[in-house]
């Protein structure tokens, strides 16, 4: 209930708190942006907006596609360029799959949370970018292996 008797201008205001890293990994809270020009920079927010939601899960899913036309490859005769991958591919394919589309999912969920860092902002971006063109570079190696 209501008091109108209470000074509103004594009470703590909540926003003088900057939101910190730990209440981002939950899934309560309404701040999604900030209000001023400015006021962003290097703070976290309580929500996601759907441009670092649709990049989170564009991430995950072209390193998963990644992930599957390696293996496509490694059964015709291609290798395996990063030597960590390539450990991971010798003990089994389920673990290499997990490893690489987890891995990159976790990243890409790391660089979401801190999406007001500019770094974290342009890596998304530029993760997204790399696993386009790398996704390009399966579809014409799988073109001219199999002339699909």
């Amino acid at each position: 209930m209501h008091n109108p008797f209470i000074d509103r201008r004594v009470i703590e205001d909540r926003r003088s708190q900057a939101t910190s890293f730990v209440s981002t990994l939950g899934f309560g809270g309404r701040r999604k942006a900030f209000r001023r020009k400015g006021e962003g920079q290097n703070r976290y927010v309580d929500c996601l907006s759907l441009r670092t939601f649709v990049l989170t899960l564009l991430i995950f899913a072209l390193s998963t596609l990644d992930a599957i036309f390696t293996l496509i490859h490694l059964e015709n005769g291609g290798s395996e360029l990063n030597p960590f991958m390539r450990q991971i591919i010798q003990t089994g394919f389920q673990p290499f799959i997990i490893i690489k589309s987890f891995g990159i999912g976790l990243l890409a969920c790391f660089l979401a949370i801190h999406r007001n860092f500019k770094i974290s902002f342009y890596g998304m971006h530029v993760l997204t970018v790399l696993y386009s063109v790398l996704l390009a570079y399966h579809l014409v190696c799988i073109y001219l292996l199999w002339g699909i």
